[in-house]
């Protein structure tokens, strides 16, 4: 077949090569060109195929922005702080009381100007309440104060760490959003603590601060102190449990040494009771051959007697 073409070759070629031309598909005679695509046909499927690639292109950029289940579950999309709404709701809980108590014309009172003209503060009442009580107003606003201490020492502490991670795209914008926010209402809560301090006492809001600081440390010194008297107890429990362990360990040693010993004795006691069965049967056995030997000569000597009176 080498050489041959479809319409060339010899005559007894010529079915085969009519049959090649219908598979092929090929006008006799026709020219291959005309059987090409149509230009019109050839851009549809071109743009098809653009098409398809755009929208698989567009799937796996969506699939890939979109946070997997095991990534929604094991990173925080937002940063976890709270303010303490509980001391906050003591204060204002004993603040009203004191209102009730000592000042309960101001409760619904319109607000009054002073000399100059401004408006007094509604609070100007608290300067007007006792000590006693004003001292647990204080002591609540200290509480108040010191659990925003520490969520500011919080913030503080994560901030730098995670601006490195939200530079380098490995936290999300939300994510470190909820962080400033959180150290934004943290601040406002600060301020408004020292606000109520000035309003309880005048020149109060320069020193409560540092005093609750202060209080600050001294409590975190204070658990710090009370978990290293806790561990020491462990410690001198662990080693008095260490010691008693030892001594049962070597009262067990000697017990078993005594036992060794024991066991070693009685053992050599057995060795030398049977050495000495030994000797005991092997003099037994040479008494029984002196006394047979003894019998066998008396007899021949007998014999040697009574055949010479016979002669």
């Amino acid at each position: 077949v080498k050489g041959l073409a479809c319409g060339q070759g010899h005559p007894a070629n010529r079915a085969a090569t009519a049959q090649c031309q219908a598979v092929s598909g090929l006008d006799p005679g026709g020219d291959p060109a005309n059987m090409a695509l149509p230009p019109v046909l050839v851009g549809i499927l071109f743009l098809v195929a653009v098409l398809g690639a755009l929208g698989l292109m567009a799937y796996v950029a969506y699939r890939g922005s979109k946070p997997s289940s095991f990534f929604t579950e094991a990173v925080q999309t937002e940063y976890d702080l709270e303010i303490s709404e509980a001391e906050i709701d003591a204060y204002y809980e004993i603040k009203d009381k004191l209102q009730e108590t000592f000042a309960p014309e101001t409760i619904d009172a319109a607000p009054t100007l002073n000399e100059d003209g401004e408006e007094v503060s509604e609070n100007a009442w608290l300067r007007n309440v006792p000590l006693e009580p004003k001292g647990e107003l204080k002591k609540a606003l200290v509480r108040r104060l010191l659990s925003c201490i520490s969520k500011l020492e919080q913030v503080q502490r994560d901030k730098p760490g995670q601006w490195k991670l939200w530079q380098s795209k490995l936290i999300s914008e939300r994510y470190w959003d909820s962080l400033c926010d959180a150290e934004r209402n943290v601040s406002q809560e600060i301020d408004a603590c020292i606000a109520e301090a000035e309003e309880i006492e005048q020149g109060w809001k320069d020193h409560i601060f540092p005093q609750a600081v202060h209080l600050y440390r001294l409590s975190k010194q204070h658990e710090a102190e009370k978990k290293m008297v806790v561990q020491e107890k462990k410690d001198v429990k662990k080693e008095a449990q260490k010691q008693v362990n030892q001594a049962l360990a070597d009262k067990r040693k000697e017990i078993e040494e005594i036992v060794r010993r024991e066991r070693a004795s009685q053992k050599a006691m057995e060795q030398l009771l049977a050495e000495e069965e030994k000797m005991a049967m092997a003099k037994t056995k040479s008494g029984k051959g002196k006394d047979k030997g003894a019998a066998v000569g008396a007899v021949a000597s007998t014999k040697s007697k009574a055949t010479k009176k016979t002669k």
